[in-house]
């Protein structure tokens, strides 16, 4: 397992401001990310990396058997039982309502991010931005305070029309995450497989969204979400 462990002499000098240091289980499906994120906590005992998980399948079991202060996750994670993304933070805020959240991840799409943060993620770092900036999340997210990056930040503020901006806001957080992995790419049964959902209500989500868009086929859908931002 990659996970740093504090050595003998590291655990002696931080015994008396044990409570200082910030317990985090550490997800994401990249080992080489994984392997960076223990390296930059571990430089100034920010946090204890406790736990890592590298599917969405392993998190929930991780998390089941470690107890920890902040869960820093990838938004996007392999592991058909819980999938990814919302429908995954929004299950983890069901099951672990006390556990603080930091969204470690690479998407910079405006409406993602807001639905993010709709679904009370208050704390979301780029992949793109220094690591300082990981660590001044995880002190925010203990503190109970919002906390963005400056790519997530330029991001929250990009222009996007009025009309835009309306439309994607009506559809819900299922509706969105179908979206945004069909323009991604996905086919609607590797949606549906992907969320554990059937292919049936996976095009049902699809085709009420578009309803909502005021779009009426996929090469529509396209245009919308590259004018949007919802297509990465």
């Amino acid at each position: 397992m990659l996970c740093w462990r504090p050595s003998a002499r590291r655990r002696g000098r931080v015994t008396n401001a044990a409570r200082e240091v910030i317990r985090v289980v550490l997800a994401d499906g990249h080992p080489i990310c994984v392997k960076g994120v223990q390296i930059e906590l571990s430089v100034e005992d920010v946090a204890q990396v406790v736990a890592c998980a590298f599917n969405s399948t392993e998190l929930f079991n991780t998390l089941d058997s470690h107890e920890c202060d902040v869960l820093v996750s990838d938004y996007v994670m392999s592991g058909a039982d819980f999938g990814d993304g919302l429908s995954m933070f929004a299950r983890i805020q069901e099951r672990y309502p006390s556990l603080k959240l930091v969204v470690l991840t690479s998407i910079d799409n405006r409406i993602v991010l807001r639905a993010l943060e709709d679904l009370g993620v208050r704390a979301i770092v780029s992949k793109g931005d220094l690591p300082e900036h990981l660590r001044r999340a995880l002190c925010a997210a203990c503190r109970g305070e919002p906390y963005r990056s400056p790519r997530i930040q330029a991001a929250m503020t990009s222009t996007m029309t009025e009309s835009s901006s309306e439309g994607v806001s009506h559809l819900t957080r299922c509706e969105v995450e179908v979206v945004r992995l069909f323009l991604s790419g996905f086919s609607l049964g590797e949606i549906a497989e992907k969320f554990s959902r059937s292919k049936q209500t996976v095009s049902a989500q699809k085709r009420a969204a578009m309803r909502k868009l005021d779009v009426h086929n996929d090469i529509d859908l396209v245009r919308y979400g590259v004018r949007s931002g919802l297509a990465a």
